[in-house]
């Protein structure tokens, strides 16, 4: 087969020569490139289809060029050998072919124009969430064909709030960025509207944004879900057909390069979509992610939330935009699904705009920063991964100060000059006319701003005192759901209020339940669990949102259900150490962000005064600064630590000891938490080899 597309492909390379040489070239020879007859007797039917896939853009052309010579010759040929000319009036049937291509033009763009209908659809969506965009300058001075984003003068509003102000929106091909951000500062607003194209985009770009799970559905599997995403090849294929043979067709040079300017975009796309290693792509990165081909082919309401997010997110990779938009991406993920996604992306080329407070994650993967100041309403850049960015601003932040305090000292010292001298001699007073001139000038120029300051929340969990051991031991548990495969056999593990443990292992091996079962929530089928009887344990878990009443207020919570004996001033100060202050104390959770609610529910952990702390994936809602603070509680607490999480730093911080769940066992990894993650890696590599090569 390989050799019949090789002679196809040399003889299509032979189309654009014999357009050149075709003045000596009979009818015959022409007809002979172009015949039906001919191709079939080279290859079959389905073969030919195939090949015609494969020939590239530049082939197609030469293919319908040729075409369109062979008529022309034929044409003149029935006329004498002399070449025909259009008359006005003429030839009915050229006006005719005229409108004919005008239709089919219009017919393909309209259909090719999925992005347009994305457009609207997501637009509609920002003004139903309320969401405002507005900008002064298109494009910037970058030229007309580039992929790079410059746009001048943004602002965004949600319900009214400022959340950015006469800022630029600066995004350069072949960047991957990181979108940080305190809480409730506005970071997916800030993406639904660059994805919904609020601000000029160039057109070249696709964009694909991901931002909720793919729907239950029983009649498509995860493989089917992800391969569906691709039915863009079969209209893009299609329109290309359909130019191709209305380029043989006409005559018209200006529709001829609107045609050929279309089936440009089209053949790009299509390059871009890698077309015929599609289902390998799409098991390679549903492997990657943590489906065995077992689980690729189940349906997709088998699947909990977690695992069609992940169906959501291969289909976004699979797709390979110009323009990726990722929003959390981390979230819902095993360790081993983190490692790869990062190993992945760290190799995109094109554009990645994500939201991500993973550090280790942005080290690897950002070759940039942009982050949302709240303070004043600005995005600003810094090159380089999420280390460099913190050297980087703390350095612009101290010349920042010390210019801010300079131009404040002097300032300072002209208000005061004026104050002594405004009234005394004419000399002074003179004096002190000009220098408030000055002080004048020195407004109308603009000042210095103070650097923005990180909050650094003050985060404690009181010693809730001291119990003898052991304070909590599973004996040989063994356990499973009902109807499925069991879980644990024969488990052994202990925690005291020394302990510093994080839980790591895929997803399915069982670190929620084994929480489960310490907190009574499920019974062992087999073997015992012993709690001291005074042991107090608080729970953070991936639904913590549960934990509260979202149709209340903080305050009116905590006053109600929380702290009912308490009085509001200790209720203010306990909620404002834990980032819920002013404002938000009274305003209805559900409006709040999921950080700023997950602040809420560590503000209730620490009334509880535990004993043990229970988190489950803890970082999932929270900011960078909400996870260093977390960090630092932890560290400080004098109980006993279980942690679920797949975010490196925190467990590098916080835990003492590294536990594997998986093959039915809790076992204990003599290692720190980076040589668990290079032997993963390999691990993921080593499996990802065995799958591609069957």
């Amino acid at each position: 087969m390989a050799s019949r597309y090789n002679e196809k492909r040399r003889k299509a390379a032979e189309f654009a020569l014999n357009k050149e040489l075709d003045s000596g070239y009979g009818k015959t020879n022409f007809e002979s490139i172009v015949s039906a007859d001919t191709r079939d007797a080279a290859m079959g039917k389905g073969e030919e289809e195939l090949f015609e896939k494969k020939l590239s853009k530049e082939e197609k052309k030469a293919m319908a060029k040729a075409a369109r010579e062979a008529k022309r010759i034929a044409k003149e040929k029935k006329n004498g050998g002399k070449k025909t000319k259009k008359v006005k009036g003429e030839d009915e049937s050229g006006e005719e072919k005229k409108e004919d291509v005008e239709s089919i033009l219009n017919k393909v763009v309209s259909t090719m124009s999925i992005e347009e209908q994305k457009r609207e659809t997501a637009i509609e969506k920002l003004n139903r969430e309320n969401i405002a965009v507005t900008y002064e300058q298109k494009r910037g001075n970058l030229h007309a064909n580039t992929r790079d984003i410059l746009v001048t003068g943004v602002s965004v509003t949600f319900h009214g709030k400022t959340l950015v102000e006469d800022s630029e929106v600066r995004i350069n091909y072949g960047n991957r960025y990181g979108f940080i951000g305190p809480n409730g500062s506005g970071k997916s607003t800030v993406m639904k509207a660059i994805a919904a194209r609020a601000i000029p985009i160039p057109d070249a770009l696709d964009i694909y944004f991901l931002d909720c799970e793919y729907p239950a559905r029983d009649d498509i599997t995860a493989l089917q879900a992800v391969m569906e995403s691709n039915n863009e090849v079969a209209i893009l294929e299609k329109q290309a057909e359909e130019l191709n043979q209305l380029m043989a067709e006409i005559d018209d040079e200006d529709s001829q390069m609107r045609i050929q300017d279309q089936m440009e975009s089209i053949y790009e796309r299509l390059d871009a979509l890698d077309v015929n290693s599609a289902e390998a792509r799409a098991t390679t990165i549903l492997f990657g992610l943590g489906f065995t081909t077992h689980m690729q082919h189940m349906k997709t309401r088998e699947f909990s939330g977690g695992w069609r997010m992940r169906v959501a997110l291969a289909r976004a990779l699979f797709l390979k935009p110009e323009f990726l938009l990722l929003d959390e991406p981390t979230n819902h993920l095993d360790m081993e699904a983190v490692i790869w996604l990062e190993d992945y992306l760290s190799k995109w080329d094109k554009i990645l705009f994500f939201v991500c407070h993973s550090q280790d994650f942005m080290n690897n993967v950002c070759t940039d920063i942009v982050r949302l100041d709240m303070t004043y309403k600005k995005l600003k850049y810094y090159s380089g991964n999420y280390d460099t960015y913190v050297k980087t601003r703390r350095d612009q932040d101290m010349v920042q100060l010390r210019q801010y305090e300079t131009e404040q000292r002097e300032i300072a010292e002209i208000k005061d000059f004026i104050a002594r001298f405004g009234h005394g001699t004419v000399k002074m007073v003179r004096q002190a006319q000009s220098r408030e001139k000055l002080l004048q000038k020195k407004l109308e120029a603009g000042l210095t701003p103070k650097p923005e300051v990180d909050s650094e929340w003050d985060w404690s969990f009181p010693d809730a005192g001291q119990l003898p051991v052991p304070v909590l031991a599973i004996e040989n548990v063994s356990f499973g759901y009902p109807g499925s495969v069991e879980l644990y056999s024969n488990v052994d593990f202990g925690i005291d209020l020394q302990t510093r443990v994080a839980l790591v292992g895929p997803n399915g091996a069982g670190k929620t339940t084994l929480v489960k079962l310490i907190v009574d929530e499920l019974q062992p089928t087999k073997g015992a669990i012993k709690r001291n009887m005074h042991l107090k344990i608080s729970r953070f878990t991936q639904h913590f949102e549960e934990k509260l009443d979202l149709s209340m207020t903080a305050m009116d919570y905590f006053k109600q259900k929380v702290m009912p004996k308490e009085h509001i001033d200790k209720i203010r100060s306990l909620l404002g150490r834990y980032g819920c202050s002013g404002a938000q104390q009274s305003q209805v959770m559900s409006q709040l962000s999921a950080g700023q609610k997950a602040r809420i529910v560590f503000a209730i952990i620490a009334y509880e005064r535990p004993h043990l702390l229970l988190l489950d994936e803890p970082t999932n809602p929270l900011d960078m600064e909400s996870i260093d603070a977390l960090a630092r509680c932890l560290n400080k607490f004098k109980g006993g630590v279980l942690i679920i999480s797949h975010d490196m730093r925190l467990i590098s911080q916080c835990a003492e000891q590294i536990y594997i769940c998986d093959h039915k066992k809790v076992e204990l990894y003599k290692g720190d938490i980076m040589k668990f993650k290079l032997h993963t890696k390999k691990e993921n590599n080593a499996k990802l080899a065995q799958h591609i090569n069957g």
